[in-house]
């Protein structure tokens, strides 16, 4: 093989490395913008309990001076 040829060989590898490389971070981004949905979801699911849980410990506490 001619060097232009083993260039050229190389040349192609690395364009298809960078094309697997783009796609896989594509699909990480799409995983972590997931998972960040899934976070802020999960975090108004626990505000939300401790709001109840603060709002039956008020109750209780007012039906205990009763």
């Amino acid at each position: 093989m001619t060097i232009i040829e083993k260039l050229n060989t190389q040349v192609e590898t690395l364009m298809q490395d960078y094309e697997t490389a783009k796609f896989e971070n594509s699909a990480l981004k799409m995983e972590l913008e997931a998972l960040k949905n899934k976070n802020d979801e999960l975090v108004r699911h626990n505000q939300d309990m401790l709001l109840k849980i603060d709002s039956t410990l008020t109750l209780m506490k007012a039906k205990e001076s009763e």
